[in-house]
């Protein structure tokens, strides 16, 4: 008889070990049936802790709801766990959906500190202080999940919402006061962020700039100053770090250590080097056990500097990771963390503890705050660490970082902008085909999509080739025929319609080169004859009239302006038909964003005055020409003066910023259409003729219907002439 191995063994009790796991969720949740869905048990952990787990979201849930009793009569104040908690609600990886991010009710800003001159908000994990270079969470968009908002519109809003809160609907409520950052936090970080009011109300200081003088230029602003006394020596700024590590490197047990400076240089991300000094104070660990008791450490970090990722490079020096620090931690450990103890995938457990600042001309009593300890990373102590956390709690107590919550803050609600609420637009790679016949096919082109590769793409070997665009037409017909195509007229990235294609000959000469193909060279001579043409549909910026003329009065005319080729160059042979079909001023939006309520004329379009972003007209446009972006250009021109909606080339940059962000216009879109294109009798290939409309794309139908309903009607009846419903 032979006996199992060590390894074996440990094999089968991992496996027991992990079906009871997943056996215990299920008995508990028959047993209490009330705990059904809402029970989430991270692998190896006893019962007694998760049940407490699960006691606290049923109070946060408690929680939710006494909010939404509360209603808008009275600022909400909330206490020790409520707070942690709607501060953590937007990492938590929970199945029952109490503190997943979709949840409307958990979009809330703690604000833990205000004065007249500055805010200090709750920041949580997995969020962006503000708007950058930086792409965001790719997983979070594959999932579906809500936009992220950046704390500076999130404590915007918020501040927003306090003020307002009680006042009726007829009280004029106060303008949205821009913020300005003193400092900023690692995405995956937490803790007290600090903040000031932009100088003057809905100013038109930008929300990432700095306000730091006033307007005489006479003496530095709040933001200026806040800035200088966070860079005083004298100025503390403490943060909790839970590293990967029992305190110990090469025999010195760093906890005996007391607090203790590393000086090493650091590296920007442009790669200057530049000094950086943090002390650290490593107060309790523990050695690996098993699975439920890990190697971890509690660390205190006090910054001299503010370099990149300063604290997180220091400790990783010391051998000491932070743990989920995915650029200079260990990798293998932030796995196990992430997949096996419920460490929310873009957490990194670092936070800010305690700020204090010296004293400035405009808040002389200087500044002292304490960010309750986020709630997930004592749910790690608890769970994994008991014993660190028994033994850091009077040192945390010594050094004024609070555990828990020990009084009432404000909390306002935060919006996501109606634009950023509407669903992604998938592109499959499908093509739909409006006809085909033996020698060509007619496809419906989607907006957003190139008809080839190009220099624009760039080259497959270029590493700064754009991968993300979407499959060029060519290849979608391509694959969805079986056949090799060719183009025969190309429409804009931005532009959308009918695209005719034929398919390739596999004709050779004598010596065996491939001769130019019949069909194609055949079609394209027949779409430039005189009977040919192609119609399009265009929205665009303008109420019909320019300099005097009313172009809605005209019906069909020809306009011959010269146009400027791809490199500049002035081409005199274009000729274009236009007909405006109608156009309307569309009322003033109101949607409650901050450009509604900020009382800047000049800087939106919510008033009666400004027409900026409201007006539109229905244009149907004929080129008899192929001249680059000809229709584009003629639209454009100082004789016409109505550029298309989304033509970044030769429209206006504001209007179609109005129109993305408040119009639902779809982004890089040009609001041009080839709804029909008719080719005359008679050729080889095509002997009854082509004549094929193609339904406008979704995103104009969109837009169109939410214009007024008298518009629609006036142009209903002239475009149907060409084929085209609205």
């Amino acid at each position: 008889m032979t006996h199992p191995s060590a390894y074996q063994l440990s094999r089968q009790f991992n496996e027991m070990r992990r079906f009871a796991t997943l056996l215990l969720p299920c008995i508990y949740s028959l047993s209490t049936p009330f705990l059904a869905g809402s029970f989430h048990m991270a692998p190896n952990n006893n019962l007694h802790l998760r049940s407490r787990a699960v006691h606290n979201k049923k109070q946060r849930l408690a929680a939710t709801s006494s909010i939404e009793e509360q209603g808008t009569d009275s600022d909400i104040l909330l206490d020790a766990s409520t707070l942690k908690n709607a501060a953590n609600s937007s990492i938590t990886n929970d199945d029952d959906g109490i503190n997943n991010i979709n949840n409307i009710n958990n979009r809330t800003v703690t604000i833990l500190q205000r004065g007249p001159n500055h805010i200090i908000a709750l920041k949580p994990p997995a969020v962006v202080c503000h708007h950058s270079g930086w792409a965001g969470s790719r997983s979070a968009a594959k999932r579906g999940e809500e936009p992220e908002i950046p704390m500076l519109q999130r404590v915007r809003d918020a501040l927003h919402d306090i003020d307002t809160r009680g006042l009726a609907e007829d009280d004029a409520k106060p303008p949205i006061r821009k913020v300005n950052l003193v400092h900023r936090l690692d995405r995956g970080a937490s803790g007290a962020l600090l903040l000031t009011y932009a100088e003057g109300y809905g100013s038109d200081v930008d929300s990432d700039g700095d306000d730091s003088y006033d307007s005489d230029g006479s003496e530095k602003g709040d933001t200026a100053q806040l800035i200088e006394a966070m860079a005083s020596p004298e100025s503390i700024k403490t943060y909790v770090a839970l590293v990967r590590g029992e305190g110990i490197l090469r025999g010195e047990n760093l906890r005996e250590k007391g607090w203790f400076n590393v000086s090493r240089p650091i590296k920007d991300e442009g790669g200057e080097e530049k000094d950086a000094t943090t002390s650290f104070k490593f107060v309790a660990g523990q050695p690996e056990t098993g699975f439920d008791r890990p190697r971890i450490s509690l660390v205190l970090a006090r910054p001299k500097d503010g370099r990149w990722h300063q604290i997180r490079r220091h400790l990783n020096g010391l051998s000491h990771p932070i743990l989920g620090d995915s650029t200079h931690g260990h990798s293998k450990t932030n796995g196990i963390w992430k997949r096996e103890r419920n460490l929310p995938g873009e957490r990194i457990a670092l936070h800010l503890g305690r700020l204090e600042l010296v004293p400035t001309e405009n808040i002389p009593e200087g500044i002292s705050v304490q960010a309750p300890l986020a709630d997930d990373m004592l749910e790690m102590l608890r769970v994994y660490a008991p014993d660190v956390l028994e033994k850091s709690l009077p040192v945390l107590e010594e050094e004024g970082i609070l555990v828990e919550a020990k009084e009432q803050y404000q909390v306002g609600g935060y919006n996501i902008p109606e634009a950023l609420q509407e669903p992604k637009v998938f592109d499959d790679g499908d093509v739909d085909i409006l006809e085909e016949s033996e020698h060509y096919v007619i496809v419906n082109k989607p907006p957003v999509v190139v008809v080839h590769h190009s220099a624009w793409t760039g080259k497959r070997s270029d590493p700064k080739r754009r991968w993300n665009q979407n499959i060029p037409m060519l290849q979608r017909v391509r694959d969805k025929t079986g056949r090799r195509v060719n183009l025969v007229h190309r429409l804009d990235r931005g532009a959308s319609g009918c695209l005719l294609l034929t398919f390739a000959e596999n004709n050779e000469d004598e010596n065996g080169e491939r001769t130019p193909c019949k069909i194609t060279k055949t079609l394209i001579e027949s779409m430039q004859s005189p009977q040919s043409a192609k119609t399009y549909i265009a929205l665009c910026d303008g109420d019909g009239s320019w300099n005097g003329v009313n172009h809605l009065e005209k019906g069909w005319f020809a306009f011959d302006n010269p146009v400027k080729d791809e490199h500049g160059k002035l081409v005199e042979d274009a000729r274009t038909d236009l007909r405006f079909v109608a156009s309307t001023v569309l009322p003033p939006m109101d949607d409650g964003s901050a450009a509604s309520t900020t009382g800047d004329d000049k800087n939106d379009n919510n008033n009666d005055d400004n027409t900026e972003g409201r007006k539109v007209s229905i244009v149907l446009a004929r080129p008899h020409t192929g001249r680059w972006h000809q229709i584009r250009q003629h639209l454009a021109s100082g004789a016409i003066g109505h550029a298309i909606l989304g033509d970044s080339s030769h429209g206006r940059s504001r209007t179609n910023r109005i129109w993305k962000k408040k119009r639902r216009m779809r982004k890089e879109r040009t609001c041009l259409h080839l709804c029909r294109v008719r080719l005359p009798e008679g050729t080889e290939y095509s002997p009854g003729g082509i004549d094929v409309t193609c339904p406008l794309a979704p995103d104009m139908v969109k837009m169109l219907k939410a214009m007024p309903v008298e518009f629609l009607e006036e142009a209903r009846p002239i475009l149907a002439e060409e084929g085209i419903e609205i």
